[in-house]
């Protein structure tokens, strides 16, 4: 059993990027169990190749991450595939598959990593449906329903396999406010009554001061972090500009618009 007053993931020093190219360096973090912790920062920060290096699908240039005390990238295949499978990712687009009921995108993982039978898995995928609000849409093809119902569909898969970890890409993106603000409801419920860690990365104001309890800002041309902290802290770094328009939604000149963009 895990010891409920370790870290999740502990990110060491990290440098990332896509062969020569460094996108971020020097980058650590711990995240705490049973918290929502933002990765925040504009666009082309750093932000999704971080997520990359925490969900195994890039390895880092330098430094190490480590997810329960273990570093996924110096383990045996086998044992490597064990540990990720404690975690589930909710991708930007939600990347649900359109051939199939939702109930079949929530079986897939269940397919692929367990020996449930098939009415077993059917049970497991309606409780999922069941617990981010889509009870009776069993049935339903992602393009039968809305946006905001395909990212909470897309977010129940990601729960298939009860992960102790979530991390989400953007689960804002593409909705209206309204639908945003439920999306934020939902993460807060889920992280309360399953103590579930989540890790967000996101640009979005709005979500961010609601489901945030701590953060790592981003900047591209730092390459890395440049603030750190709770969220009142780091709204209380009005001596760095980035972080002082990012809270701002100002512009570099000063005029309205969003600095996360």
């Amino acid at each position: 059993m895990s010891d409920p007053q370790s870290p999740v993931v502990v990110v060491e020093d990290l440098t990332s990027g896509y062969g020569s190219k460094v996108i971020v360096e020097h980058v650590s973090f711990t995240v705490r169990r049973g918290e929502v912790f933002g990765i925040l920062g504009g666009s082309g920060s750093g932000k999704s190749t971080v997520l990359k290096n925490i969900v195994g699908l890039l390895p880092p240039l330098g430094g190490r991450i480590l997810i329960e005390g273990q570093d996924p990238y110096a383990l045996s295949h086998r044992k490597r595939r064990e540990l990720l499978r404690g975690i589930g990712v909710l991708y930007q687009q939600g990347a649900l598959f359109g051939s199939m009921t939702l109930a079949e995108n929530v079986e897939l993982p269940l397919h692929e990593h367990t020996a449930l039978k098939r009415h077993a898995r059917r049970a497991v995928a309606a409780a999922k449906l069941h617990a981010v609000g889509l009870a009776g849409y069993e049935d339903y093809y992602p393009d039968e329903i809305s946006g905001g119902m395909r990212k909470r569909a897309a977010l129940a898969r990601a729960m298939a396999l009860d992960p102790h970890l979530l991390l989400l890409d953007e689960p804002s993106a593409g909705l209206d406010p309204i639908t945003s603000a439920e999306m934020d409801k939902l993460i807060l419920r889920l992280s309360s009554v399953l103590s579930i860690t989540f890790i967000v990365v996101t640009h979005e104001l709005a979500s961010i001061l609601a489901i945030v309890d701590r953060a790592v800002m981003l900047d591209k041309e730092a390459r890395g972090i440049v603030a750190a902290g709770t969220l009142p802290e780091l709204r209380a770094r009005t001596d760095l500009p980035f972080v002082r328009r990012f809270f701002a939604r100002a512009t570099p000149e000063g005029g309205d618009g969003d600095a996360g963009a």
